[in-house]
C-alpha cells in the first residue's frame, strides 16, 4: 500500500468529518435560529423546503460537474458553498434571505457530498478491498462532535452569528487540508460528456440507496417524537434514541469493510436488512421506552452499511464513470431522505404515528429483493 492511498484515505475520512460535522451545526440550533429571526412555524419549514430543494437540484448537475471538473476540485467547490453558507444562515434578517441562505446550504452539502463519495470509490479501487463504510463512519463522527460543539454553545449562550462563521471557517480549513492530500490527477471519466443516462444497472442501487435512505430518515427525524408521545418518555430519555442509533451506526461502519470483504456485499445486505427489520419490530412492539431505545439501537446496526455499500457498488458498475454512477445513485437516496418525513407526517395525522412508523419497516424490507443486484463484481470487493 503507497504512503499516497494512505494521505489520501486520512483526507477523505476528514472531509467526510467535515460535512457530517457543518450539517450538524445547523441542524442543532435550528431552534436558535428561529428564535433570532421570529419565524413562524410555517416560514421554518419554508426554509427547510428550501434546504431541500438547493440539495435535490445540486444532485441532479453533480454527476455532470463530476465529469467536468473532477472530485478534487469539486470538493472544494462543495465545502466553500456550504461552509459558506452557515454564516449566510447566521446573519440573514429576513424570512426569505433565510430560505436562500438554506438553499445554498443545501447545495454546498449534497456536492460535497457526491464529490467526496466519489473521491472515495477512487481510493478504495487503489486499495482493492473495502473501505467504503468506514469513510461515512467519519460523516456520523462528525456529526456528533458539531453537534457536541453546538451543545456547548447554546450552554454558554453564545449567539449564532458568531458560532456559525467561525465553525464555516474552521470546517473550510479542515476540508482543504483533507482536500490537499488526495489523489492527484484525473478521475476515471473526468473530461467525458458532461451529461449521460447512468446505465440500467444502477437503477436497483439506487432502489436500495431510497430505501436505506428511508430507513435513516425515519429515526432522525421521527425516534424523539415517538418515543416521548407513544412511549411517554421524558425529554432527556427520548433524545437517546438518536444517540442509540448513531453510536451503532458508528460501530458497524467500522467494521463493516472487513465484514463485506469475507461474505461478500450481498449476504452482507440481506443479514443487514434483517437485523434492521427485527430493530423496527422491536420499536414497534415494545411498551417501555428503554426496549424501544434499545430497538433504534439495533436499526442503527441494520441500515449503517446499506448504503455506502450502494454506493461503493455503484462506482464499479459504472467505471469508467464512477463519480456520474456515485451522483445517480445518490440522487436515488436523498429523494428517499426528503420524501421520508413528509409521508410519515401524513401518514400519522390519520392512522397514528405508531403506525405511520411501519411504512419505513415495509420499505426498508423491500431491500431484500434487490440485495442480488450487489453481486456484480463481487470478486473485486473481496480480493
Amino acid at each position: 500500500m503507497t504512503g499516497e492511498l494512505r494521505r489520501a484515505r486520512l483526507g477523505v475520512s476528514i472531509v467526510f468529518a467535515v460535512c457530517g460535522a457543518a450539517f450538524a451545526t445547523w441542524l442543532a440550533r435550528v431552534p436558535a435560529v428561529q428564535e433570532q429571526l421570529g419565524l413562524t412555524t410555517g416560514q421554518l419549514a419554508t426554509g427547510l423546503f428550501g434546504l431541500a430543494f438547493g440539495s435535490v437540484v445540486a444532485l441532479l448537475g453533480a454527476g455532470a460537474l463530476l465529469t467536468r471538473i473532477g472530485s478534487r476540485a469539486a470538493v472544494v467547490l462543495g465545502a466553500a458553498v456550504l461552509c459558506g453558507g452557515l454564516p449566510l444562515v447566521a446573519f440573514a434578517r429576513s424570512a426569505p434571505v433565510f430560505v436562500a441562505a438554506l438553499v445554498v446550504l443545501g447545495v454546498g452539502n449534497s456536492l460535497l457530498d457526491v464529490a467526496m463519495n466519489a473521491h472515495a470509490a477512487r481510493v478504495e479501487d487503489g486499495y482493492g478491498r473495502p473501505i467504503f463504510a468506514g469513510f461515512h463512519a467519519f460523516w456520523n463522527i462528525g456529526g456528533l462532535a458539531g453537534s457536541g460543539v453546538d451543545a456547548l454553545m447554546e450552554a454558554l449562550h453564545v449567539p449564532v452569528s458568531v458560532h456559525f462563521p467561525i465553525a464555516g471557517a474552521a470546517l473550510l480549513a479542515l476540508a482543504l487540508w483533507g482536500r490537499a492530500l488526495f489523489l492527484t490527477g484525473a478521475d476515471r471519466g473526468q473530461g467525458d460528456a458532461a451529461f449521460a443516462w447512468p446505465s440500467r444497472a444502477l437503477v436497483p442501487l439506487g432502489v436500495i440507496a431510497f430505501c436505506g435512505f428511508v430507513a435513516e430518515g425515519a429515526v432522525n427525524s421521527w425516534s424523539a417524537v415517538y418515543l416521548a408521545d407513544v412511549t411517554g418518555a421524558t425529554p432527556a430519555l427520548a433524545s437517546l434514541g438518536y444517540f442509540a442509533f448513531s453510536g451503532t451506526m458508528i460501530a458497524v461502519r467500522l467494521v463493516a469493510d472487513r465484514i463485506v470483504g469475507r461474505v461478500g456485499a450481498v449476504r452482507f445486505v440481506r443479514a443487514a436488512t434483517t437485523v434492521a427489520v427485527l430493530g423496527f419490530a422491536v420499536v414497534l412492539a415494545a411498551p417501555w421506552p428503554v426496549a424501544v431505545v434499545f430497538g433504534f439501537a439495533v436499526v442503527g446496526l441494520g441500515v449503517a452499511g446499506i448504503v455506502p455499500i450502494a454506493w461503493s457498488v455503484a462506482s464499479r458498475k459504472q467505471a469508467d464513470a464512477p463519480g456520474r454512477a456515485v451522483a445517480a445513485v445518490a440522487a436515488c437516496g436523498y429523494v428517499g431522505f426528503l420524501v421520508e418525513p413528509a409521508l410519515v407526517g401524513a401518514l400519522a395525522t390519520r392512522i397514528g404515528l405508531h403506525w405511520a412508523l411501519s411504512s419505513a419497516v415495509v420499505v426498508t424490507f423491500g431491500i431484500l429483493f434487490f440485495a442480488p443486484s450487489l453481486r456484480v463484481r463481487e470478486a473485486a470487493l473481496t480480493r
